[in-house]
C-alpha cells in the first residue's frame, strides 16, 4: 500500500530542492534525494500535473528540466546543451530581442520553432496581415510590441525619407548643384557633449548616499532607468549588488525576474529601487527570490 503521506513529504522535498537549487533534472534530483530515477521521474510528472512546477522543452541529455514559475532566466545557464544552430539562434534572439520570422532563413526559423524555451512566438497585424515575429523569453509582451512597431514604423517611413531627398536634389537649380558639388566647406571641430544625468539618476545618488550605499560602477543610465554595481555593508560583511533602479509606478515580475538574471549573469544578487509598488505577481515572485533579490523604495 502507498504511504501517501511520505510520498507528499517526498513532493515537498523535491519542490524544495528545485526552489533552492534552480532547474533540474531526474537524474540529478533522484542523486541528491536517494531515491531511484524512476520513482523520481513519477512524482515529477505528478508536480507538473499539479502545476507546482514547470517541464522545459530543452533536454538536457535525454531529459527535460524541471523548475518553478519565475525560474525561467535560469534556464540560460543550460544552453550548453543545445545543439550549434540552437545556440546561434538564441544568442541572436537575445541581442536583437524580436526578430522577424519571414526575415530569417530556413534554418534559422526551423531553429526558432525548436528552441520554444527562449523564442516565444508573438503575432502583430500589418497592412490588414497577420505577421509572425518572435520575442527573447525575458522581454514582456509589452516591450516586445513596442519593439515590433518601432520596427515597422522605420521600415515605412524609410523609403520615403530617401525619396524625399531626390525630390529635393531634383528641384535645384542646375548651376546651384554644381555649387553644391564643388564647395569644399570648412571641417569644423566637433564639440563633445556631456550627456547630464537625468532627474531620476541624481535622485537615485542621493539615495545610495543617504543608505551609506556605495557606487562602485555606473553600468548604463536612461531617463527612467539605471544600472549600476554597488556594494553595502551586511551582517555577514560587505557585498556587491547589481542594482537596477526605475522609475516606474508598478513593478511587475517580469521587472523582478529581469533584475534576478542580469545579476546572476554578473554572479551578484539584485537590488531593485523603484519609485513604484510590487504587483501581486511580483510578491509571490519575491517571496520566492528573497534570497537573491532585496528591494527598495525610493521616494520622489
Amino acid at each position: 500500500m502507498i504511504d501517501v503521506q511520505k510520498v507528499n513529504a517526498t513532493k515537498e522535498r523535491i519542490l524544495t530542492m528545485i526552489q533552492t537549487s534552480g532547474p533540474s533534472f531526474p537524474t540529478r534530483i533522484a542523486r541528491e534525494t536517494g531515491i531511484s530515477p524512476l520513482f523520481i521521474s513519477a512524482l515529477l510528472a505528478e508536480l507538473v500535473a499539479e502545476r507546482k512546477i514547470i517541464m522545459s522543452n530543452m533536454k538536457v541529455g535525454s531529459s527535460p528540466l524541471y523548475f518553478i514559475k519565475g525560474q525561467e532566466p535560469l534556464l540560460e545557464n543550460f544552453t550548453q546543451y543545445l545543439n550549434s544552430k540552437e545556440k546561434e539562434v538564441v544568442l541572436h534572439l537575445k541581442e536583437s530581442s524580436i526578430l522577424n520570422d519571414e526575415a530569417q532563413d530556413p534554418a534559422m526559423r526551423v531553429a526558432l520553432r525548436k528552441t520554444k524555451d527562449f523564442a516565444i512566438p508573438i503575432t502583430a497585424r500589418f497592412d490588414e496581415e497577420e505577421k509572425l515575429f518572435w520575442k527573447f523569453f525575458t522581454l514582456s509582451d509589452e516591450e516586445a510590441h513596442k519593439k515590433i512597431k518601432s520596427q515597422i514604423i522605420t521600415k515605412e517611413q524609410k523609403p520615403l525619407v530617401e525619396e524625399d531627398k531626390t525630390e529635393e536634389k531634383e528641384k535645384l537649380p542646375e548651376e546651384a548643384v554644381k555649387e553644391d558639388l564643388q564647395a569644399k566647406p570648412e571641417k569644423k571641430p566637433r564639440k563633445t557633449i556631456e550627456k547630464k544625468p537625468s532627474q531620476f539618476a541624481l535622485m537615485l545618488k542621493d539615495y545610495l548616499i543617504e543608505k551609506n550605499i556605495e557606487l562602485v560602477q555606473d553600468i548604463t543610465s536612461k531617463a527612467k532607468e539605471y544600472h549600476a554595481r554597488v556594494r553595502m555593508n551586511t551582517s555577514l560583511g560587505q557585498q556587491d549588488y547589481f542594482l537596477i533602479a526605475k522609475e516606474k509606478k508598478k513593478l511587475t515580475e517580469d521587472d523582478l525576474a529581469i533584475a534576478l538574471h542580469k545579476a546572476q549573469a554578473e554572479k551578484m544578487p539584485a537590488l531593485l529601487i523603484s519609485t513604484g509598488n510590487l504587483d501581486k505577481d511580483a510578491l509571490v515572485y519575491l517571496e520566492q527570490w528573497k534570497n537573491l533579490i532585496k528591494i527598495e523604495k525610493l521616494k520622489h
